[in-house]
């Protein structure tokens, strides 16, 4: 069959429709660009916000004018929101013909050719790392690399651990060889995923030791990482993000609140004092790294005065860019039940005021980088001309600069000219 995945929310779902895509085609399938070829249309969805599961029930809804032209087409939800609330759907006869959860992906083309036998698989195995199987990369320069999968932090807000299961890690060797492989299809900048990456863990290989290792891959040129949790961001880990010249000046580091009281609410498992203590850690070990961050507005119970000691770590610590959320309840969280919901026109005035915030505070950070030379890793044309191209910095800047089809996948060194909040003008 002809198939179509769309994916929603993470980099993790990119990884696994990667993944997908790469179990279905070994089945004999064929992955289309185009919706309109596609005789099976897959869903691999978010559920971290409602909004997230809301569009996706809208395009199953969009796309059901497909079966009437065509009875054989069949659409398959996958993912979180299958995880959740795959079952209800397939049961509520909203459209769905295929249902399956994070650890059954090995189990799609059997699915899909069972008539109806087994339409939903949601079964948690906790010993799932999907041996031996490489993606298939849908960009030419950038690749994803899952370590690990799952959560065991259990944060009071996050549906993750309930849609993904415990923790556990691939064997490094695995890693070792998927990163060497994107590298030898010429992917040069390569970012493991794992929903904690710090907790990485197999035999005597953790996540620095696993780090050391990758940094010796001669394929890539740069190394990134999401997510790290701070309780568990140690000194080992910044000494090799110091000393290892492949690992990128950045680091994405979820504060979620900067108030004491609403990070012991949230089940954090750190203060804010040991959060700056982490940051101040990693810009003296590394001048000029970029710290980028996810922020909560409106927690539940959060005061007026709690919500500022927020705004004031955002002032102090300069993110590079904060990823701003007001709080969306999940059904099954303990969040979802605590007493003090604070009101939805209180949570987007909250968020309002940190986007404002954080907006000046990355053109500032933007605008300090004009005249200074930067390494930009040309990835694709620029959205506006066809004789600029553009790319990522090492510190996870957008970079735009004059440029042609064979610039693409090359490292350039450009100086910053101007800037705007969100890209860095160059030559």
């Amino acid at each position: 069959m002809n198939f179509y995945i769309e994916t929603y929310g993470c980099q993790m779902n990119v990884a696994d429709s990667e993944l997908i895509t790469s179990i279905l085609i070994s089945a004999g399938h064929q992955l289309v660009q185009n919706m309109d070829q596609a005789e099976l249309i897959l869903f691999n969805t978010c559920s971290v916000r409602a909004h997230a599961e809301e569009r996706v029930l809208g395009r199953i809804s969009n796309e059901q004018h497909r079966k009437k032209t065509n009875p054989n087409i069949k659409i398959g939800l996958l993912g979180c929101m299958a995880q959740r609330i795959g079952e209800k759907l397939l049961e509520s006869n909203i459209g769905i013909d295929i249902v399956a959860g994070v650890d059954q992906y090995n189990m799609l083309p059997a699915m899909i050719t069972s008539d109806g036998d087994f339409p939903v698989l949601l079964d948690f195995d906790s010993k799932q790392v999907y041996h031996d199987l490489m993606p298939v990369h849908q960009s030419n320069t950038c690749g994803f690399v899952t370590i690990m999968r799952g959560c065991n932090n259990f944060c009071s807000y996050c549906i993750v651990p309930h849609v993904r299961g415990r923790e556990r890690s691939r064997p490094w060797k695995e890693v070792y060889a998927d990163v060497k492989r994107a590298g030898e299809q010429g992917l040069k900048d390569i970012t493991l995923l794992g929903q904690n990456v710090n907790s990485y863990h197999d035999g005597d290989i953790d996540f620095p030791k696993l780090l050391k290792y990758l940094n010796s891959i001669d394929e890539i040129s740069r190394l990134r990482f999401i997510t790290s949790h701070p309780k568990d961001l140690s000194d080992s880990l910044i000494e090799v993000m110091s000393s290892s010249d492949k690992i990128c000046e950045h680091i994405h580091l979820p504060m979620q609140s900067g108030n004491n009281r609403i990070l012991h609410e949230m089940n954090r498992n750190y203060t804010i004092e040991h959060y700056l203590s982490r940051v101040n850690k990693l810009k003296h070990a590394i001048p000029g790294i970029a710290v980028t961050t996810d922020i909560i507005a409106g927690f539940p119970s959060e005061t007026d005065a709690e919500f500022e000691d927020t705004l004031s770590v955002m002032q102090e610590l300069s993110f590079d860019y904060a990823f701003c959320f007001k709080y969306s309840p999940r059904e099954g969280t303990d969040a979802a039940g605590m007493i003090n919901q604070v009101p939805e026109e209180i949570r987007l005035s909250r968020l309002q005021q940190m986007i404002e915030l954080q907006r000046k505070i990355t053109y500032t950070k933007f605008r300090s980088q004009i005249g200074k030379c930067v390494e930009v890793y040309v990835e694709s044309f620029s959205k506006k001309s066809d004789s600029f191209v553009s790319g990522k910095t090492r510190d996870y800047k957008i970079a735009v600069l004059s440029g042609t089809e064979s610039d693409i996948g090359t490292l350039k060194k450009a100086t910053v000219i101007d800037a705007t909040a969100g890209t860095l003008i160059c030559e």
